[in-house]
Parts: structure tokens; C-alpha cells; sequence
């Protein structure tokens, strides 16, 4: 079983036609099980939404994944910097200084969880394992049992122009241009095949780092505003289950868990809307939510087996 994991893993194209084909199965399963709900307008236009926060925020963290390390705290991150933004527009009803606070704090926290990784010579997981219980204990004192109910105006008018697809495109092309096209991906995926050799040949690993937790930063500033626009209120469970969809979204759409040769931005797009039709279809024909938590665990679990062998060789001219 393990060899056959591998052999799936190690094969480049592989990887990547299987995550739109296993989409487009469980687009028709959940269709037929759902008697066409599932498929019609509403429904699809709310997977898209909810994607958009998913792959927005995982698009960011490519940039860590691609070194090898693995950041858990993402969705406390987002959960709290979107609660600083709302908190600002409440009491400025400025939708501009929302979106500098927004982005502003996503950095700030991101560059924060990179400096005390690199001060304490502590590996980033287990940095972020910390950071993740700092940032949900944070945002449970500023909101309490209260929840933030922005306008619906103003979240109304922000929906209609389309403002959370407009965000990720805009911070799609700026990723894959940078992760793709300059020598930062380049060096980043360098990192994540061989972090030794990386540093024997003289890269300077921890500014490279810190750079991929900055660009993750941005993309979990433009996740939360996203996030406000389609909510329309924060409370403490909002995020609550965004980790776990980026970390599924990465892998799921072809990315190792361990970086490399491998690691791309596409996979983000893919993987998103994998993870999100799978957890709308799901609750559609019925499964708990307490069902679908283990059901992504035990999905998760096997990404990890598929992709345990680290991948090898330098990364490719096309990225």
C-alpha cells in the first residue's frame, strides 16, 4: 500500500490530473446522492465563496510548505486578524483602514511566528502549535460570548463587486509570478529538497523563511477580508475550521506535505475547491459535522503516507 502511495507521489503528472479528476467524481457523486441540489446555483455560488477564503489563504502558505515546514496556525491567525478589521471598521466605518489593518496585522503575526521560529531555533510547527493557542485565547478576550455584526450595506456592496474573487486573482498572479518566475521560489523549493545543502551553498535559510511567512501574511489578511465580506459577523468560531482546509487544500491538490520540486501555487486553487465540495457535499446527504472532521483527519493521514518519501532533485525551469 505504501509503494503504491509513493509511486502515485512521486509521479509529477500524476499528482496533478488526479486532483481534478477526484473533483469532478465527487461533483457527480454528490449530485446524483443529492437528487441535483447539490449542483444547482445557490449552492455552487456558495462553494465558490467559501473556496475563495480557503485558496486565498492557502495560495500564502504555499510559500511556507514549500520549505519543508508546516504552519497549524493559520486559521487562528485569520480568525483574529479578522476581528481586529471588523473591530476597526466599527469604530472608524472606514472600509480603506479595514483593509490596511487587515493585511497590516496578517503580516505583523506571520513575521512575529517567522522571528521567534528563527530567535529560538525552534522548528516552525511547533512554533505555530503555540501561536495557534496564543492567537484563539487572544480573540476570545477581545470578543467574549459577543459577536461583531458588520453592516450589511457595506458587507452587501463589497459582495457585489465581487471583492473576495477580485482579491485572490490579484494575489494569485502576484504569488505565481514570485513563486514561479524569480529567484525566491526558486531558493524556497531549494530549501524544502535539501535544507542541509541548502545552507552549505550558501543560503541564508532564515531570510528566505521569513520572507514566505510575509507573503502568507498577505494572503491571510485578504483571507479575513474576505471572510468579513462573506459572514457579515465574527464570532469565536469563525476560521474555526480553516487550518485543516488549507493544510487538505495544499496536499489535496498535488503539493507534498514535505515540499520540494513539487511545491506550486496552482495546487491551492484545486485544492480548495476540493476541500470545500467535499465538505458541502458531505453535510448535504447528511454526515455530522463530528463525522466530517474525522473523514478529513483520516484523508489528511494518507496524504501524509502518499508523500512521506521527501521529494528529490532540483526544482524544474517550469516551476
Amino acid at each position: 500500500m505504501q509503494k503504491t502511495l509513493n509511486k502515485i507521489a512521486e509521479n509529477r503528472w500524476t499528482s496533478r490530473l488526479l486532483s481534478p479528476v477526484i473533483l469532478v467524481l465527487l461533483v457527480i457523486i454528490f449530485s446524483i446522492a443529492t437528487g441535483g441540489r447539490f449542483s444547482n446555483a445557490r449552492n455552487l455560488t456558495m462553494i465558490i465563496e467559501q473556496a475563495l477564503v480557503v485558496a486565498t489563504v492557502a495560495t500564502g502558505a504555499v510559500f511556507i510548505f514549500a520549505t519543508g515546514n508546516v504552519n497549524i496556525s493559520m486559521g487562528a491567525t485569520t480568525a483574529l486578524v479578522a476581528t481586529l478589521a471588523a473591530q476597526t471598521y466599527m469604530a472608524t466605518n472606514s472600509v480603506p483602514l479595514m483593509f490596511v489593518v487587515a493585511v497590516v496585522a496578517g503580516v505583523v503575526i506571520m513575521a512575529l511566528t517567522a522571528l521567534l521560529s528563527t530567535w529560538l531555533n525552534v522548528r516552525v510547527l511547533f512554533v505555530t502549535v503555540v501561536m495557534m493557542t496564543l492567537l484563539a485565547s487572544i480573540q476570545m478576550s477581545v470578543l467574549g460570548s459577543s459577536t461583531i455584526q458588520l453592516p450589511y450595506a457595506m458587507t452587501s456592496a463589497l459582495s457585489n463587486i465581487n471583492l473576495p474573487l477580485i482579491l485572490f486573482i490579484l494575489f494569485f498572479i502576484f504569488c505565481t509570478v514570485l513563486f514561479h518566475f524569480t529567484a525566491l521560489g526558486r531558493k524556497l523549493r531549494y530549501i524544502g529538497i535539501n535544507e542541509l545543502c541548502a545552507e552549505l551553498t550558501g543560503f541564508k535559510k532564515t531570510r528566505y523563511l521569513f520572507i514566505a511567512f510575509l507573503v502568507a501574511g498577505i494572503g491571510v489578511g485578504l483571507g479575513a477580508l474576505s471572510t468579513i465580506v462573506r459572514n457579515g459577523s465574527i464570532t469565536t468560531d469563525t476560521c474555526s475550521t480553516l487550518n485543516m482546509d488549507c493544510m487538505l487544500a495544499i496536499v489535496l491538490g498535488g503539493m507534498s506535505c514535505f515540499g520540494g520540486s513539487r511545491s506550486n501555487t496552482y495546487s491551492a486553487i484545486v485544492g480548495a475547491v476540493l476541500v470545500t465540495v467535499l465538505n458541502n457535499g458531505l453535510l448535504m446527504i447528511g454526515v455530522s459535522s463530528t463525522f466530517i472532521q474525522a473523514v478529513r483527519g483520516v484523508v489528511f493521514i494518507i496524504l501524509v503516507c502518499a508523500s512521506q518519501k521527501r521529494p528529490q532533485g532540483l526544482p524544474s525551469a517550469e516551476g
